[in-house]
């Protein structure tokens, strides 16, 4: 017989995950389903930044807005999540980024005037205040730009914590049964169709990641997410770890980790949809780090991971309801910010789908004809 459910979410990542967490502090039942195990995409090969000043286009209002939200979220949340039972592993360490040369130094001067329009502290450090900070960085190092109440979060971890929290709370999140497709009645979508069987729902949530936009897998018509593979590796040395997480310009990220290791990465390889971890993937996340502390030259290499975000031309992720279809919403294209957006687009859906008024996700609308 068919199964029932509130709310049936299609994805077990940071976003649907956040989704059901959000409905199940309001009473309202959610079932997620996930083909593999959660976090298993790119939620857990994530790096983690939460740092909305330096990966949000202050120019698109209401995205920026959205993660400052979340920002202001994450640390209230991290200990709601801890109270449930599993530590996120949020820390609020700030970001520093790096100026290596002249032209990047121009670059993270220009930005500092609208970065302390948004109240978060955010100053200039000249070389020797880099290094006596850092003393194993770049001796190259020209200043940089530290943001103090940015921080990181561990993926996998983010995502176990949101499962628990949600289940304690009354979701019921199922690993390794795939959702085949939708359950239609009219132009209604009234649940969704596994090889377990039939689950109606009042509300369906596509929050598949990059999958979202399989063409003709969901609805006719397209919707737009495309695919964008990234890798990251896993660095272990003795007597050394970064204070916060460390951007350079020119590369990507070092971040420590609570456990010791030291994450490095990422790649951004578009339209590229296999999780497979490659030899120029690597070599290029040890450029990144040896970029930045050329002490990690003679790291052990603990481990690597890839996952596939889903993204978009536009950067700007598709929240909402799905035109045409009752009972149908979309939470994707978040690309390489979905952990960093995941609390206030978990709490938009969830007010959402409980009020069904849409108008707050206006900004991030659903357009089906590819665009």
């Amino acid at each position: 017989m068919p199964r029932t459910t509130d709310v049936a979410i299609v994805g077990g990542g940071a976003i649907g995950c956040s989704i059901a967490f959000y409905l199940s502090k309001k009473g309202i039942g959610a079932t997620v389903f996930d083909r593999d195990g959660f976090a298993s995409g790119a939620s857990g090969a994530t790096l983690g930044i939460i740092a909305p000043l330096w990966h949000l286009d202050p120019a698109k209002e209401a995205l920026s807005a959205l993660g400052m939200r979340s920002l202001k979220m994450f640390p209230g949340l991290t200990d709601e999540l801890r109270d449930e039972g599993i530590d996120p592993e949020f820390r609020q360490t700030g970001v520093l980024q790096l100026a290596l040369n002249p032209e990047e130094v121009d670059t993270l001067r220009k930005d500092l005037a609208w970065q302390n329009e948004r109240g978060l502290d955010v100053s200039w450090l000249d070389a020797r205040d880099v290094v006596e900070r850092e003393p194993e960085v770049n001796p190259g190092v020209e200043g940089g730009v530290y943001s103090p109440h940015e921080g990181y979060v561990r993926g996998q971890r983010y995502v176990d914590a949101l499962v628990h929290a949600a289940s304690s709370r009354g979701a019921t999140l199922l690993e390794g049964v795939e959702v085949i497709g939708l359950e239609f009645d009219g132009k209604r979508v009234a649940g969704v169709r596994t090889e377990a069987g039939t689950y109606h729902a009042g509300h369906t949530v596509l929050a598949a990641g990059p999958w979202t936009g399989i063409e003709g897998r969901w609805v006719p018509g397209i919707l737009p997410v495309r695919p964008v593979k990234g890798q990251r590796i896993l660095l272990r040395k003795t007597g050394f770890m970064p204070k916060c997480p460390i951007q350079n310009l020119s590369g990507g990220y070092v971040v420590p980790q609570v456990d010791g290791n030291i994450l490095v990465g990422a790649t951004r390889e578009d339209g590229e949809f296999d999780q497979r971890t490659t030899a120029n993937g690597i070599t290029q996340m040890f450029a990144i780090a040896a970029a930045s502390f050329p002490t990690l030259k003679n790291a052990t290499f603990v481990g690597a991971r890839a996952g596939v975000r889903p993204g978009s031309a536009e950067d700007t992720p598709m929240i909402g309801p799905v035109p045409g279809w009752e009972g149908l919403s979309v939470a994707s294209r978040h690309g390489h910010v979905g952990i960093m957006l995941s609390p206030g687009t978990g709490e938009l859906m969830a007010d959402y789908i409980s009020s069904g008024d849409p108008t707050p996700l206006e900004p991030f609308s659903v357009d089906t004809t590819g665009r």
